[in-house]
Order: structure tokens, then C-alpha cells, then sequence
């Protein structure tokens, strides 16, 4: 559902910080995981931290909605000027 909204929605509510753990933890626990959805994911894509070539269905699409409703953006940081 990240990966949705950022390529296709372009919006981002997690930071890529969070998204690579995410994709680096699937990566790992890719053989112990049951999802209805795992065979729209191409495994070696998590390496590089992309969702990118994800098929989604309208399944994906509205909870990736439901879930930017609730969720919120994350702030960033300003950088300081001297």
C-alpha cells in the first residue's frame, strides 16, 4: 500500500528510511510470510527498496487510501541556516 501511494499517488507517509526497513525485514522473512497478496511482489525488489513494478489491484488501492486517511506524513526536518 506504500508503494502504491508513492507511485501512484505520489504521496509519501512513511519516510524511505522506514520503507527500506520494511522491504529489508519482507526480504528476510520472505519464506515465512503468508499474504493474500505475496504474489504480486517480486522478491528481489525488495533488495533495492522498490515497489515499483506491483501490480495493484483494487484491494491494494483502497486500503492504501483507507491508510492515507489515517495516517499522517511524516515531518521532516528543517535544516538549520547559518
Amino acid at each position: 500500500m506504500y508503494s502504491y501511494l508513492y507511485y501512484e499517488k505520489n504521496k509519501s507517509i512513511v519516510t524511505d528510511d522506514e520503507y527500506d526497513m520494511i522491504c529489508k525485514r519482507l526480504y528476510d522473512e520472505w519464506n515465512d510470510v503468508e499474504h493474500y497478496h505475496k504474489h504480486l511482489v517480486d522478491r528481489d525488489s525488495l533488495l533495492a527498496g522498490t515497489g515499483y513494478h506491483i501490480q495493484y489491484n483494487e484491494r491494494i488501492k483502497g486500503g492504501a487510501m483507507a491508510l492515507m486517511r489515517v495516517k499522517k506524513k511524516p515531518k521532516r526536518r528543517k535544516k538549520k541556516i547559518r
